[in-house]
């Protein structure tokens, strides 16, 4: 499975799914270094945490770069 390569601010969606996420950046979160997304139509909440291994899961949402 190809791992999308993350961009801060990019969008991307858990594949298959219809949650639309911003990517907040890789960050300490209580036990750990967890990637962080927030929904596009909640910004300001982190919405969910993966890590690492997760992120082959992930897709690029088309039209989903950061202007």
């Amino acid at each position: 499975m190809n791992t999308p390569k993350l961009m801060k601010g990019g969008r991307y969606n858990w594949k298959n799914q219809p949650e639309r996420l911003v990517y907040l950046g890789k960050n300490w979160s209580g036990n750990g270094f967890w990637h962080q997304f927030e929904k596009v139509d909640a910004p300001g909440i982190v919405w969910c945490e993966v890590l690492d291994d997760e992120l082959k899961y992930f897709e690029e949402t088309p039209h989903g770069r950061p202007e």
